[in-house]
């Protein structure tokens, strides 16, 4: 019961600690909207122009950037926000796709072939972590998939899984679930863009359209923080499986 209540608090603060880039994403997004208006537009389109005079060379060189940088725990809602506003919707959702996959390949195997001691002594240290990889190694695939669906940062995520030892077919194949986020995150950067240049409009004709963009962004983020509610709430109970497996084992140690 201990051990469950570590698992539902450290989901709990993951959650908290996961929304701190989104809200600051968010104000960013918002003073650049409001206060610098054509400015911003102005730098966006500059680093625009900047990544389509590369060419293909540019998605390349933004997806091997996107794929090291959250390995090393950069915000990856602040690169999403990057590709919408430099790539546009679907070509920024394909080129953060992609990062992310080629990411949690490289995650995966930095943990299972070079950082596997760490992980383990750091999974050590903290019981809830630890009890979510055992959870996961009795069922694999499915409590990936909700991990996934929850904010729990990805790169820490991959190595925990990495770590663990699950099958990387697999691995990657959950790492699909994350893409409601991915959407949003882009979205929000290509939204972000054409309201920055909106609100340099003369007048106020642009407000009630790019209220309704802000409005459908605002209904995607509750839908996912109830979907992230639902996954959390199916984790708790798979580790509480887990460790209710263990215990018969536990008390036959102590007779013994």
């Amino acid at each position: 019961m201990a051990r469950l209540r570590e698992v539902h608090a450290y989901l709990v603060h993951a959650r908290r600690a996961e929304l701190l880039p989104y809200a600051a994403a968010g104000t960013l997004l918002l003073v650049s909207i409001f206060l610098l208006g054509e400015e911003a537009h102005r730098h966006i389109g500059a680093l625009e122009a900047w990544v389509t005079g590369m060419g293909s060379w540019g998605t390349l060189v933004f997806v091997m950037s996107y794929s090291v940088l959250c390995s090393l725990f950069v915000p990856d809602v602040l690169l999403g926000l990057v590709a919408g506003a430099v790539f546009g919707l679907l070509p920024g959702l394909c080129a953060v796709f992609v990062g992310t996959l080629a990411g949690s390949a490289l995650q995966y195997a930095l943990s299972r072939h070079l950082l596997k001691p760490r992980i383990d002594r750091f999974l050590a240290s903290r019981p809830a972590l630890e009890s979510i990889q055992h959870a996961v190694l009795g069922q694999e695939f499915r409590l990936q998939i909700l991990i996934r669906l929850t904010p729990i940062n990805r790169a820490m995520t991959s190595y925990v899984l990495g770590a663990a030892g699950v099958g990387f077919v697999r691995f990657m194949m959950a790492c699909v679930a994350a893409l409601p986020y991915l959407c949003i995150e882009v979205y929000a950067g290509y939204a972000g863009k054409h309201l920055a240049l909106a609100s340099g409009t003369t007048g106020g004709a642009w407000l009630h359209h790019d209220l309704l963009t802000l409005g459908g962004l605002g209904v995607a983020i509750v839908l996912m923080f109830f979907i992230a509610r639902t996954a959390r709430r199916a984790i708790e109970a798979a580790s509480a499986e887990a460790t209710a497996a263990l215990a018969p084992t536990d008390g036959e140690t102590t007779k013994h």
